[in-house]
């Protein structure tokens, strides 16, 4: 749920919401459902809210384009209500989370009374609902201008993570510590850039930040290279100003290696038959809890 009112024009200059969404969309894992909303006075269900699959991809990248800094107001209460509406239980088979990012406070009217009555409802109504439903709400504070206390309230009242970013550039880096809380991918140790696929990983995708200039390249097993302009079948290859997002199918096992700079939010996550399934932990604990937690391996389920 992305915050499109006209202070986003300051905090965000360069629209940076844009290209961190589109991330989103390509970590998705096929299958999942989401949907993006964009809110100021009024809420629009930017993305429909569908099994992620290469059409919603498609259509969800076009309509990123769409995110602006032109609303009026910033009515929190109303985006939460609109992208949750549907769901009225909790349903242990589902694992269910919102992304919100704001910029500003509750501000729904010329009239503070009216501002300060939703904010109530939020926290008296709202988060209750969700918290009865299991939907984890995290939430991002992009300025100073922020309604901290009541983001970090929603936050940690749904079982949420909650972030203050200091600047539209910290916005991607964000949105995948977030993603990877709200979607659990399976991933493959990444050390120096080098990483190691067996045979029986079906597809597997590349986040790569990038500080410089220098294009990303792949240097595959069997000694070859890959890079955007030598792209091949089976591999799709999506470029933005700051990572490069490589989704490779059926990739070749033995080991592989990133030539680009290093970055401890480099990733390698894919999709494969042999799973380890673990029991969910919260997203806040407190000092000196303690759980039981359960692992098994599974293959083919």
């Amino acid at each position: 749920i992305i915050d499109v009112s006209g202070s986003m024009k300051k905090n965000d200059p360069n629209n940076l919401r844009s290209p961190a969404v589109r991330m989103l969309i390509g970590l998705l894992p096929e299958g999942e459902k989401a949907g993006v909303w964009t809110f100021a006075k009024y809420v629009n269900m930017l993305v429909p809210y569908r099994e992620v699959n290469d059409a919603w991809r498609m259509e969800a990248e076009k309509q990123s384009d769409k995110i602006h800094s032109y609303g009026l107001f910033t009515n929190i209460e109303q985006a939460l209500n609109k992208a949750t509406v549907d769901i009225k239980k909790a349903n242990p088979n589902y694992r269910r989370s919102v992304i919100l990012l704001s910029d500003g406070l509750v501000d729904i009217s010329t009239e503070d009374k009216a501002s300060q009555a939703s904010k109530k409802r939020i926290l008296d109504s709202l988060v209750p609902r969700l918290k009865k439903a299991k939907i984890a709400v995290h939430t991002i504070a992009l300025a100073d201008t922020s309604d901290h206390e009541l983001l970090r309230s929603i936050a940690l009242a749904t079982d949420g993570w909650y972030e203050q970013v200091d600047s539209a550039e910290q916005l991607q880096r964000v949105f995948l510590h977030l993603f990877e809380k709200a979607a659990k991918r399976d991933t493959v140790p990444l050390k120096d850039n080098h990483f190691k696929i067996d045979s029986s990983i079906n597809e597997m995708t590349l986040l790569v930040f990038r500080s410089t200039s220098k294009p990303t390249e792949l240097l595959l097993p069997d000694q070859s290279r890959l890079t955007q302009i030598k792209s091949k079948s089976g591999v799709r290859w999506h470029s933005e100003g700051s990572y490069d997002l490589i989704t490779i199918d059926k990739p070749i096992a033995g080991a592989w290696y990133i030539d680009a700079d290093l970055d401890p939010d480099n990733r390698v996550m894919v999709i494969t038959d042999l799973k380890l399934q673990t029991t969910d932990l919260p997203n806040n604990i407190l000092i000196g809890e303690s759980f039981d937690i359960n692992a098994s391996l599974t293959e083919k389920n």
